[in-house]
């Protein structure tokens, strides 16, 4: 077996694809790392101003997981900008509560009108379980959950935008499995007899919908446009974002971690535990090397926090999902088995098409 070579300067290794290691022991994202440069809080407030003219009765929604970056997002919103905000939050069947403490404190602290969006948990449930046994993975029903009920509230309160906390920390940290991608969940879902269409229309809400019609409502006005508030400002860093919270909004994170993303989905530890198993690496590697390459932490802080999870990916942890999923060890030890790239070649025609437009016009593609 080929030895694993790890960057010298962040915590990447060359199992990672895409990883190059030199011979001074650095990897290519960090010889050719350059600091993010902010599109610009002018821009910013130039989409906010023609939103707010539209005299909507909100100018912007905002995805709320309780987590760190989209509670900072609502404070920015409400308490920086003066924004005229409606707050949902999408019930994935795994919103742990101390997320849900944080919900509640945001909501009152910004004094905004929140939703809650759930489905039928049963459903839910078997959505999961059959994508994760056929597939290796369940994060991307769930995204594609929390994606289609922002699209249905902004389209059904006419809202002109959505914000969302996406971080410049978290580039290169997903899979190369295209795993929000509509017709690769629909024939993966279809394997399954038991899974009508009619569950799956129900469940994506807009069943033709792919990247490039997306696109269109939005431009339309249908659709609220989708702007990550984090990618135009000098945004904080992961710490002062914290610090900030506390002091301003009642927010809270758990004490095992100073570095506290996806805390909020209690099956966080599992999906990357299976990440690693069929991966090699989870999320967390990529982030912490892009907190290590702006300066927000250190080597051996990352690898601290690389540790601790650790602790918390152990297959006696994952009860919670084992149970509600009703997978035995054996079903977890098969799912780390599946290959990677399995229904790679079930994906949308146009949104590979629309991807490789983004690509190559690239500026502000977030």
């Amino acid at each position: 077996m080929d030895k694993i070579h790890r960057c010298e300067k962040c915590i990447l290794t060359d199992q990672f694809a895409g990883v190059k290691i030199d011979s001074n022991g650095s990897c290519n994202y960090c010889n050719q790392f350059k600091p993010f440069e902010p599109y610009g809080e002018s821009e910013l407030l130039k989409i906010f101003k023609t939103a707010q003219n539209k005299n909507r009765i909100y100018d912007a929604l905002v995805p709320l997981s309780g987590g760190k970056d989209s509670t900072y997002v609502l404070w920015l919103a409400v308490k920086k900008y003066g924004l005229r905000v409606l707050t949902y939050t999408y019930d994935n069947g795994f919103l742990s509560e101390h997320a849900r403490q944080n919900i509640r404190s945001a909501v009152q602290t910004c004094e905004v009108d929140h939703v809650w969006v759930k489905h039928n948990e049963e459903m839910l449930y078997k959505l999961y379980r059959t994508t994760l046994k056929l597939s290796g993975e369940i994060c991307g029903i769930c995204g594609v959950g929390i994606e289609r009920s922002m699209l249905k509230i902004s389209e059904a309160y006419h809202i002109p935008l959505i914000l969302l906390g996406h971080a410049p920390a978290e580039q290169n940290s997903f899979t190369s499995e295209n795993i929000y991608d509509q017709t690769r969940i629909k024939a993966i879902l279809k394997r399954d007899k038991s899974i009508g269409k009619s569950m799956t229309d129900r469940f994506l809400l807009y069943p033709e919908l792919n990247y490039i019609s997306s696109f269109l409502f939005t431009k339309m006005g249908r659709f609220g446009k989708k702007i990550n508030i984090l990618y135009y400002i000098d945004a904080l860093s992961d710490k002062e974002i914290g610090d900030l919270l506390k002091k301003e909004m009642g927010w809270t994170e758990p004490r095992e971690s100073e570095y506290t993303r996806h805390f909020d989905c209690l099956a966080e530890p599992f999906t990357n535990y299976i990440r690693e198993k069929r991966f090699g690496f989870s999320r967390r590697i990529p982030q912490l090397s892009n907190m290590i390459r702006n300066c927000e932490i250190n080597r051996e802080e990352a690898f601290k926090i690389v540790g601790l999870d650790q602790q918390k990916m152990q297959p006696d942890d994952f009860s919670i999902v084992m149970e509600k999923l009703q997978l035995s060890k054996t079903d977890v030890e098969n799912i780390g088995r599946i290959p990677v790239g399995v229904f790679s070649q079930e994906s949308s025609w146009f949104n590979k098409v629309f991807a490789l437009m983004r690509q190559i016009l690239k500026k502000n593609a977030h």
